[in-house]
C-alpha cells in the first residue's frame, strides 16, 4: 500500500524524523515519493518517480535541506492507477483562492463514476488521485466554501463520504492553514494520529528499531499532531475511525467527526 504522512504543529518543525519512519515502509512502495511544505518563500514541493530508499534527492532532503514548516504532507507511492512518472507522483498541488493546496491519496476510486472537473482544475497526469483532488477543488469553488468553520467541515465530510462510496479513500491534504485527514469508511488499510508534546521521552522508531531521546532534538515548546498510514514509533498512536475526518490548525484539532 502507499504510505501517507501529515504534520501540523504550533510552530515550524522539521519533518526528517517522521519522514525517516515513513521511508522505512518504502520496500513495497517503489514508484515515487514526495514531500510538500509551506515556508516564507511559499509552497515547496519535492517529488521524484523513483524508489525513495534509492534516491539521492531523498537522502539530501533528510540530511541537508533542513526544511521547516508548521504543515507537511508526504506520500510514498505504489502505483495502482496511472503509470509511474513525475506527473503521477504525490503530493499534487494547485493554486486556488489565494492558497496553494497540496494533496495525497491512498486507495483506488472508480474513474467512471467520479464527476470529471472542468475549468481550471484539470488533471495533468492519469491517476484517480489527481482526479479526486481536482474534483474536490471544483466542488469547493462551486459551493464557495472557505473551509474555516464547523459547518464547512461537516459539509466537506459529507462530500468525502460521497466520493468514498466509489472506492477506497484515505486522504491527507492542506490549504496551508489547515491539515485535513480522512480515513476510508470501510477501514481500508489504516490511518493513525499522534499528539506529540513535552515532556519528550526516549522512543523507539519504526524500521530498524532505532531508539532516540526526543528531548535532545525537539524544542520543548513544539506541540502538534502527526498523521500516518502506520504508526512511526512506539508512542501512543490512535487509529482513525472508519469514515472519520480530522482537521488540524496550528497544532490543535479543530474538527473531529465521529465517522461517516
Amino acid at each position: 500500500m502507499c504510505e501517507l504522512l501529515g504534520l501540523c504543529f504550533n510552530k515550524e518543525v522539521t519533518v526528517q524524523l517522521a519522514f525517516s519512519g515513513l521511508k522505512a515502509g518504502a520496500t513495497d512502495n517503489p514508484d515515487g515519493w514526495g514531500v510538500a511544505w509551506y515556508n516564507e518563500y511559499g509552497t515547496q514541493v519535492i517529488k521524484e518517480a523513483r524508489p525513495v530508499d534509492r534516491s539521492r534527492l531523498a537522502r539530501s532532503f533528510l540530511e541537508d535541506l533542513g526544511a521547516r514548516s508548521r504543515i507537511f504532507v508526504s506520500h510514498i507511492r505504489r502505483a495502482t492507477a496511472g503509470e509511474a512518472g513525475y506527473v503521477n507522483t504525490h503530493p499534487f498541488y494547485r493554486r486556488f483562492d489565494h492558497k496553494t493546496w497540496v494533496f495525497a491519496h491512498n486507495g483506488t476510486i472508480d474513474f467512471d463514476q467520479l464527476i470529471f472537473p472542468t475549468g481550471e482544475f484539470i488533471p495533468i497526469g492519469t491517476t484517480d488521485s489527481e482526479l479526486i483532488f481536482c474534483s474536490l477543488l471544483s466542488w469547493i469553488k462551486h459551493h464557495e466554501l472557505r473551509l474555516a468553520d464547523r459547518n464547512d467541515f461537516i459539509f466537506l465530510h459529507e462530500k468525502l463520504g460521497e466520493i468514498n462510496r466509489l472506492g477506497e479513500l484515505n486522504l491527507i491534504f492542506s490549504d496551508g492553514t489547515h491539515l485535513f485527514a480522512y480515513h476510508d469508511s470501510s477501514g481500508y488499510v489504516g490511518l493513525h494520529f499522534l499528539l506529540r508534546h513535552a515532556p519528550y521521552e526516549v522512543v523507539r522508531l519504526r524500521g530498524p528499531y532505532l531508539t532516540i531521546d526526543l528531548a535532545e532534538i525537539i524544542d520543548p515548546d513544539e506541540r502538534g499532531y502527526l498523521v500516518a498510514s502506520e504508526p512511526l514509533s512506539d508512542e501512543n498512536w490512535i487509529s482513525f475511525k472508519p469514515g472519520q475526518l480530522l482537521v488540524f490548525c496550528e497544532g490543535n484539532p479543530v474538527f473531529m467527526s465521529e465517522s461517516e
